[in-house]
C-alpha cells in the first residue's frame, strides 16, 4: 500500500502519546507535543512511502525494458562497461551463437577489423554526452564465418542502475545486394544506351517520348532534348501513321512484343528506314506504363537487298533467255512444260505443242554467212513470240533452227489456227534466201499435238509427238505443219 509508511509511524507516535498520558499529566502542551510528534511521524513515512514507491517503479521500469529487449523482434545488445551485458534471442540468431557465448565479450568480438576506429569513435562521442546514434551502417560476422551489412541504432539507457547503451541492429544484406544489383543494372543500361548505335526510346501509353538514348542525333539529326515531349507521329512518314496507331491501341490491351520496320523523318525533311523492336512495360495491374523502342537504320540495308534483288531478277532473266534471240531458252521451257503440263492434268484441259525448224537453215547460213543467219533466228524468233497473243502460251528456242510453242487450254482446231499464222507471217518478213527460183524467201516447216495430260502421259509425250510429226512435214515437203495423228488418243 502506498500509504503503509505514515500510517505506521503516525499510529506509534498516537500510541507513545496514549501510554505517555498515564505517566503525566495532560496539559495543552503535551497535546501540542503529541500533535507536532504525530505531524514528524506523518512526514517521515511520507518520505519512506515516496521511497519505497520510487524504487518499486524503478524495478517495475527495468523489468519491462528487459521484456522489452528480450521479446523485440530486431535483434538488440546492451553495452556497458566496455562488454555485452544483455543480448536478446534475434541477437542470437543473427549472429547464430548463444548469450553464453556472447555474454561479457566485447562488441568488437562481432565486427569487423576496418569499423573498428569509427566504432571506437563513437563509443567516445556517446560518453561525452551525444545522446543517441541514427543509422549507421557496418559488417559484421557470424559464428560461421557468414560476412552480414548491418544497420545499427543506439541511445544511452540505464541498465541494473548503470549507464549502458541500448543498440538496435537491423540485417541489411539482402537490401543492400539488391540495391548493388540495381545500381550495376542501372550503369549497365545507361552504358548501353548512351553507347549504342541503335536508337533506344521509351514512349509513355499516349506514344509521347520520355527518354531518347543520344543515337537520336547521329541516326535522325535530332538531339534527345528536341524529340523528349514530342509525339512519336511528329516523325513518321504519313503513310506508317495507320499501322502504328493500330500497334499502339493493341499494345494498350494484349500486345506483348511488335517488330516492324517503317520510315521516320529525319532533321533535314528526308525519311529513313528503321526496324523496331517494340516491348509493353504494364504494372501489376497489367496497366500499360509505357513502351521500350529499340530501332535501328536498315536503309542502306534495304537498298543492298533492292540491288540485289535487281540483279538477282537479271541472273535469272540471263539464265532463262536465249542470248541470241531474246526468247525463253531450252531450261526455261523444261520448267514450263512441267508447270503447265500438272496446270492442265488438274483442270483436264487439252495441251497443244507446235515444233518449228526453218527451211535449209544450213543453206542459208552457208550462202548468206552467220552474221545473216543470226539476224535471220532473231527475226524469225521475234516473229514467233508476236504472234501468239495470250498471257499462258510460251515461245522458247528449242535448239539450233528449231522452236517451239506452248498453248495451255487448246485444242487441236486451235493450234492449227496457230500454225497456219506462224507460217504466213514468217514468209511476211521477206527474207532472201538464195538466188534461185524455188526458195526466194525463208519459210518454216511445223509438227503440231495435242493431249489431255492424265496419270498415263507425261511431258515429254506431247514433246515426243510434236517432234515426230515436225520430222514428216520436213522429209515429205517443207513450208508445211502437219499435224499428229494420234492426238485423238490423249
Amino acid at each position: 500500500m502506498k500509504y503503509t509508511g505514515r500510517i505506521t509511524l503516525v499510529f506509534i507516535s498516537m500510541m507513545v502519546s496514549f501510554i505517555e498520558s498515564f505517566s503525566e499529566p495532560t496539559t495543552t502542551w503535551s497535546i501540542l507535543e503529541a500533535i507536532l510528534f504525530a505531524t514528524i511521524a506523518a512526514l517521515l513515512g511520507w518520505v519512506y512511502d515516496k521511497a519505497v514507491y520510487y524504487k518499486n517503479k524503478a524495478e517495475m521500469n527495468e523489468n519491462r525494458l528487459c521484456n522489452l529487449l528480450r521479446f523485440s523482434p530486431e535483434p538488440i545488445i546492451v553495452y556497458q562497461d566496455g562488454k555485452i551485458v544483455f543480448v536478446n534471442n534475434k541477437f542470437e540468431e543473427l549472429v547464430q551463437s548463444s548469450s553464453y557465448e556472447l555474454l561479457g565479450k566485447s562488441i568488437f568480438h562481432c565486427i569487423l577489423p576496418e569499423f573498428h576506429p569509427m566504432i571506437m569513435q563513437l563509443l567516445k562521442d556517446m560518453s561525452q554526452g551525444k545522446k543517441s546514434l541514427d543509422r549507421m551502417e557496418l559488417k559484421i560476422k557470424t559464428a560461421h564465418h557468414n560476412i552480414l551489412d548491418i544497420e545499427i541504432s543506439s541511445s544511452p539507457i540505464l541498465f541494473n542502475e548503470k549507464p549502458a547503451l541500448e543498440v538496435f541492429l537491423r540485417d541489411v544484406t539482402k537490401r543492400n545486394k539488391l540495391e548493388e544489383e540495381v545500381r550495376k543494372n542501372e550503369e549497365l543500361y545507361r552504358f548501353i544506351t548512351e553507347n549504342s548505335t541503335d536508337l533506344i526510346s521509351f514512349l509513355n501509353p499516349n506514344g509521347y517520348y520520355e527518354y531518347l538514348s543520344p543515337s537520336s542525333k547521329d541516326l535522325l539529326g535530332f538531339s534527345k532534348e528536341e524529340m523528349i515531349g514530342s509525339h512519336l507521329f511528329d516523325f513518321l512518314h504519313p503513310e506508317e501513321v495507320e499501322k502504328v496507331t493500330t500497334l499502339l491501341l493493341e499494345a494498350d490491351s494484349e500486345l506483348e512484343f511488335a517488330a516492324f520496320t517503317h520510315q521516320i523523318k529525319k532533321k533535314n525533311g528526308s525519311y529513313i528506314w528503321i526496324e523496331t523492336n517494340a516491348r509493353t512495360i504494364r504494372k501489376n495491374s497489367r496497366k500499360l506504363e509505357g513502351i521500350v523502342a529499340v530501332s535501328r537504320d536498315i536503309t542502306e540495308r534495304l537498298e543492298k537487298e533492292k540491288r540485289l534483288q535487281e540483279a538477282n531478277i537479271k541472273l535469272r532473266y540471263i539464265s532463262n533467255m536465249d542470248g541470241l534471240t531474246g526468247i525463253p531458252n531450252r531450261r526455261y521451257f523444261d520448267e514450263k512444260l512441267s508447270e503447265e503440263w500438272n496446270r492442265m492434268k488438274r483442270n483436264s484441259s487439252p495441251f497443244s505443242a507446235i515444233m518449228i525448224d526453218i527451211d535449209f537453215f544450213k543453206k542459208f547460213n552457208d550462202f548468206n554467212g552467220h552474221l545473216a543467219g543470226d539476224e535471220c533466228l532473231r527475226q524469225v524468233a521475234t516473229v514467233l513470240k508476236n504472234t501468239v497473243k495470250r498471257p499462258s502460251d510460251f515461245t522458247a528456242r528449242y535448239g539450233g533452227e528449231e522452236f517451239v510453242i506452248l498453248l495451255p487450254e487448246t485444242d487441236k482446231q486451235g493450234a492449227a489456227h496457230v500454225a497456219e499464222l506462224l507460217q504466213t507471217n514468217v514468209k511476211n518478213l521477206n527474207i532472201p534466201y538464195i538466188s534461185t527460183e524455188t526458195e526466194p524467201i525463208v519459210s518454216i516447216s511445223i509438227g503440231c499435238a495435242t493431249l489431255i495430260p492424265n496419270e498415263l502421259t507425261k511431258p515429254e509425250d506431247l514433246i515426243k509427238l510434236a517432234d515426230t510429226e515436225l520430222y514428216i512435214a520436213k522429209e515429205s515437203r517443207h513450208n508445211q505443219f502437219i499435224f499428229n495423228q494420234l492426238s485423238h488418243l490423249a
